[in-house]
């Protein structure tokens, strides 16, 4: 689905450009028939950020959700729910839970189109395929689709099981704690490394991509610095269940990483969710989340950042 936040970009900051004597900012900019015309924004909002929460605000104005012809219609949906997601790194977040809760509470009034806005979101904001993926963004969708009314308690299901997945080990709280035993049969748990910075990389002994992605660790000048100079440590943590497979693949790993393998916390407790291998995390020396389930691209970057600091 493309993403037409260009148009939307420029109509928040317009104001700040023209002092207010563009068109856009007289009338509502008319989009292409797949896209809802936008709101005019007062004289009184000049800030880009709060343009663009105004936007948000009244994103939805134009959509007439008993229009089964457009409300029902994945293509124009999906369109414009991208347009309006796009436009959420640009507002002030306490802005955000109401945009959605404006969104959902009127589709409320459609019953399919609801169901329809929420495996939209999913696909969206909740898969880490995506593009737009962003956690902290499908919570707000998640909770007000759990709260709500539309879903029966059999369809809530799915999305309360997201949402406690995705509550788990935000950015800013403490990770969960865990045990785990070492090649040489040391018993440890994660709170007990002392590390300015740990890399928690969760893998399958049979993963070709954790492989690979290892491979890209163990090769980074910044990497091999920080771990020499006692600012990094990482933790390859096998928590599978398969010991046998996990023994065989110890020898795979630099000798000064800590390769663990799960004691059962993980698995059992539901500690962790991990949508797919490897997944990795980022913590400081407090055991914070500075990142969860990180590409292996963003975790570099964000080690980078903070050797340049």
């Amino acid at each position: 689905m493309k993403l037409s936040i260009a148009l939307l970009l420029s109509f928040v900051t317009c104001c700040v450009v023209c002092g207010g004597a563009c068109p856009a900012h007289a009338a509502p900019a008319v989009g292409r028939p797949d896209e809802l015309a936008l709101p005019p924004i007062p004289d009184t909002l000049r800030e880009p950020r709060l343009r663009a929460g105004y936007l948000l605000e009244h994103f939805w104005d134009a959509m007439e959700f008993a229009d089964t012809l457009r409300s029902r219609d994945r293509d124009f949906m999906e369109q414009n729910f991208v347009n309006f997601a796009g436009l959420f790194p640009h507002a002030d977040t306490a802005v955000l839970p109401l945009a959605v809760e404006i969104l959902m509470r009127r589709a409320e009034a459609e019953p399919a189109t609801y169901r329809l806005l929420a495996e939209i979101a999913e696909k969206y904001l909740g898969d880490p395929a995506s593009p737009m993926a962003c956690e902290a963004y499908f919570i707000l969708f998640l909770e007000r689709i759990v709260e709500g009314a539309v879903l029966d308690a059999y369809e809530r299901l799915r999305p309360a099981y997201l949402l406690e997945s995705a509550r788990k080990n935000r950015p800013g709280a403490t990770a969960a704690d865990f045990a785990f035993v070492t090649p040489a049969g040391e018993p440890r748990t994660l709170h007990g490394l002392r590390a300015e910075r740990l890399v928690l990389l969760f893998y399958d002994p049979g993963c070709d991509h954790c492989r690979e992605v290892v491979g890209m660790l163990r090769r980074d000048d910044v990497i091999r610095r920080s771990v020499r100079a006692g600012r990094l440590t990482l933790l390859a943590l096998c928590a599978d269940g398969d010991r046998a497979a996990w023994e065989r693949s110890t020898g795979e790993f630099p000798p000064d990483w800590i390769v663990g393998f799960d004691t059962g916390s993980i698995a059992e407790e539901e500690l962790y969710v991990l949508p797919s291998m490897p997944t990795l995390y980022l913590l400081d020396r407090d055991k914070r989340v500075l990142l969860k389930e990180a590409s292996p691209q963003a975790l570099l970057a964000a080690l980078a950042e903070a050797e340049d600091l």
